[in-house]
C-alpha cells in the first residue's frame, strides 16, 4: 500500500480583545489531511501518529502523539492535535507523520517529507502575547485594555484628542501645553500669581478694590489701601493703624517739599526749613477735606486757585491800622525794636538824647543812656534789642562801634561791630548781631536784608540770601520780620508804609500817604510791629504801632489769595462749596490776605 498524505493545519481562533478569553481556548488545534492509498483516495479507519521535529536540528522536540481510529473518507480526514503548553513559541517545527489501519497490531509507516507547520498554530500563543513583535494596528483592538496591562513610561508625545476622556488617576509631568482645563476641578497644589485674573486679590501686593466690599471679620491692612468703593466695617475689633483717606478719614503725608499741590481729603505733615506752599485742590466736592500741620521752621502758605477764598477768623493785615504814640519821647524817629510780646520796646531819634525805653509798650518813656559814657554819642541811628528785652544794641548816628547793653539799657560798653547801614538786629537770644540793614525776630536763622530796595531771605544763617522778596515800591529803608521771615513790614522813604504775611506775594499798604519812614520792627509772630518817621521840612515824624491781634473785624476776614502761618500750627479746611474753603479746626494764628 503506498499512502501519500497531504496535510493542512487549521487553527480556527477568535480574536476578542483580552487575553483571558484568549487563554480559555486552550492549547489543541485541529489538523486536516488527505490520504491516498495506491494513487486512489483512501477509506475507512486508521491510526495516525504525529511528533515534531525542529527544523534547524531535526531533533524530536515533542511527541509522538498517536490518534487511533481516525475515519478516513474518500482520502479526508480531521483530527484535534495537543503537544501541550510552551511548544509554539516562535519556533520553525516540521511535523512527521505515521500511519497504519486500525486493528493492526504492526509498525506505523512513516510519511515523507516531514510537514512544515504554517504559522497559523502560533494563534495559539497569543494568550499571553509575550511574542507579539511588531506593530499592531488600533483597528484590532476592542472594548476596553485592563489598567493593569497599561504601565511604564512614554517619552513619545501622547495625544488625548476626544473631549470626553475622562482621567481619574493622578498624572504628573509638566504639562505645559494643557488648555481648557477646569479650574473648578483643582483639589490641590499652587496656582502661579501670574495665571490668576486681575481681578483676584493677592496677599502681598498692592491692591484696588473698586466695587463694594464688605470686610466683617477681624481684618489687619498694613500696606497703603486704597477703597474707591462703598466699604462696611462693622465688626468693633477692627484696628486701623495705617493712613486712611476719604471723607472724615484724613491720612497724613509727610513732605519735605516746598510746593505741594494738595488732594483732597488728604494731610499734609510739612517739614521743610523754608516755607512751604501747598495749593488747594482745584476741583473739590462739597465736604472735602484738607490739612496742613506746620512742623518745619519756614512756615507754611495755603494758596487758593483761582476764583476760590477761604472764610473764617483770620488775622489780616488789611483789617489793621496805625496807631500814633502821642506820649512818644521823639518827633525825628530814627530807629524803633520791641521784646517779643511788645511791651518792651526801645526808641531813637535826632531829636532827643540818647536811647529811651518804655515797659508798658511805648505809654510811657525813660531815657536810658544819655551823653555820658565812652564811645556814647548824643544821638542814635537805629537800635535793636532780644526777646525778653534785656540785651539792647544802639548805632551811634556819627558813626563807631556799635553799643551793647546786658541790664536793659542801665550799662552800656561798646560792641567788636561797627555798622554801615542804617538799621540793625539781633538774634531773639541777643547774642546774634546783626547790622547792616538786617532784619531778624528769631533764633538767626532766618534773615532778611534791604539792599538796593531789593528785599532777599536767607534761611541758613545767612550764608545764603536764596529767596528774593518782590518789595511792595521802591526805596525800602526799613525792615521789620516775623521768626520766619513770612511776615514783614516794609517802608519808604517819602513813600507809604506796607505790611505782607505771605513773605511778599502781595502787600497791604497801611498808610494812605507818603511819609519818612527810617526804622521797622515786627514781633516773632508778627501779631504786633512798630515803626518810625523821620522829620522832613515841617512835616514833624514819631512813633506808630500796631497790635493786629486786638484790632476789629478780624473775626469775619474772607483770603483770598493765601492763608499763611509758622511753625507750630495747623488747620483743617474743609470745602463748603461756591469755590469756598472753610477752617474746621485751627491752631496758632492763621493770617489772611
Amino acid at each position: 500500500m503506498r499512502i501519500k498524505l497531504i496535510g493542512w493545519l487549521v487553527c480556527v481562533l477568535t480574536v476578542v480583545g483580552a487575553a483571558d478569553l484568549l487563554q480559555a481556548q486552550g492549547t489543541a488545534f485541529t489538523y486536516q489531511g488527505q490520504l491516498n492509498d495506491n494513487g486512489s483516495p483512501a477509506g475507512g479507519s486508521f491510526d495516525l501518529t504525529f511528533a515534531l521535529y525542529n527544523s534547524a536540528n531535526l531533533l524530536l522536540a515533542a511527541g509522538p502523539i498517536t490518534n487511533s481510529a481516525v475515519m478516513v473518507t474518500n482520502g479526508l480526514f480531521t483530527t484535534q492535535l495537543n503537544f501541550g503548553s510552551g511548544i509554539f513559541t516562535g519556533t520553525n517545527y516540521l511535523l512527521q507523520i505515521g500511519v497504519r489501519t486500525n486493528g493492526s497490531t504492526g509498525a506505523f509507516t512513516t510519511l515523507s517529507p516531514r510537514q512544515p507547520l504554517t504559522p497559523a498554530p502560533y494563534a495559539i500563543f497569543a494568550n499571553t502575547a509575550s511574542n507579539l513583535s511588531g506593530t499592531l494596528p488600533s483597528s484590532q483592538l476592542s472594548g476596553a485594555v485592563p489598567s493593569s496591562q497599561i504601565s511604564g513610561t512614554y517619552s513619545a508625545p501622547v495625544t488625548f484628542s476626544n473631549s470626553t476622556n475622562t482621567f481619574s488617576g493622578t498624572f504628573s509631568g509638566y504639562g505645559s501645553s494643557l488648555s481648557n482645563l477646569n479650574a473648578s476641578q483643582l483639589t490641590s497644589g499652587t496656582v502661579a500669581d501670574a495665571r490668576l485674573s486681575a481681578n483676584v486679590a493677592l496677599l502681598n501686593t498692592n491692591q484696588t478694590f473698586t466695587g463694594s466690599n464688605s470686610f466683617t471679620g477681624f481684618n489687619t491692612f498694613t500696606g497703603t489701601n486704597t477703597l474707591t468703593g462703598v466699604n462696611i466695617f462693622t465688626n468693633l475689633g477692627n484696628s486701623f493703624r495705617g493712613s486712611f483717606f476719604g471723607n472724615g478719614l484724613v491720612g497724613w503725608i509727610p513732605t519735605n517739599a516746598t510746593s505741594v499741590q494738595a488732594v483732597s481729603d488728604t494731610g499734609y505733615l510739612l517739614t521743610s526749613p523754608a516755607l512751604t506752599t501747598v495749593t488747594l485742590p482745584p476741583s473739590p466736592n462739597v465736604g472735602d477735606i484738607v490739612r496742613i500741620s506746620g512742623a518745619g521752621a519756614g512756615g507754611w502758605l495755603v494758596k487758593e486757585n483761582s476764583g476760590q477764598s477761604v472764610i473764617g477768623n483770620f488775622a489780616a493785615y488789611r483789617n489793621s491800622y496805625l496807631a500814633a504814640l502821642s506820649l512818644s519821647p521823639t518827633a525825628d524817629g530814627h530807629g524803633i525794636a520791641g521784646s517779643a510780646d511788645g511791651v518792651r520796646m526801645y526808641t531813637a531819634g535826632n531829636d532827643i538824647i540818647g536811647v529811651y525805653g518804655s515797659s508798658n509798650s511805648g505809654q510811657t518813656w525813660t531815657q536810658v543812656s544819655s551823653t555820658g559814657g565812652t564811645g556814647l554819642a548824643n544821638h542814635w541811628a537805629s537800635v535793636a534789642c532780644s526777646a525778653n528785652g534785656k540785651i539792647v544794641y544802639a548805632e551811634p548816628a556819627a558813626g563807631g562801634p556799635i553799643q551793647k547793653s546786658s541790664d536793659y539799657g542801665v550799662n552800656w560798653a561798646a560792641a567788636t561791630t561797627s555798622a554801615t547801614g542804617t538799621f540793625i538786629s539781633c538774634s531773639a537770644d541777643g547774642s546774634a548781631l546783626f547790622p547792616n540793614n538786617y532784619a531778624c525776630s528769631g533764633t538767626g536763622t532766618y534773615l532778611a536784608k534791604v539792599s538796593g530796595g531789593v528785599i532777599t531771605i536767607s534761611t541758613n544763617g545767612g550764608s545764603a540770601f536764596n529767596v528774593t522778596v518782590t518789595a511792595p515800591a521802591a526805596g525800602v529803608t526799613c525792615l521789620g520780620v516775623s521768626s520766619d521771615c513770612t511776615r514783614l513790614v516794609a517802608g519808604v522813604y517819602n513813600g507809604l508804609l506796607y505790611a505782607s504775611s505771605n513773605q511778599g506775594a502781595t502787600w497791604t499798604n497801611l498808610t494812605a500817604s507818603g511819609q519818612a519812614w527810617s526804622g521797622a520792627w515786627m514781633s516773632p509772630d508778627g501779631s504786633k510791629f512798630a515803626a518810625t518817621v523821620s522829620t522832613v521840612g515841617t512835616t514833624a515824624g514819631g512813633i506808630y504801632e500796631c497790635n493786629v491781634s486786638v484790632l476789629p473785624n478780624t473775626s469775619s476776614t474772607v483770603s483770598t489769595g493765601s492763608i499763611v502761618s509758622s511753625q507750630g500750627s495747623a488747620v483743617e479746611l474743609q470745602y463748603i462749596g461756591n469755590n469756598q474753603f472753610m477752617p474746621v479746626s485751627s491752631t496758632g494764628t492763621l493770617w489772611a490776605n
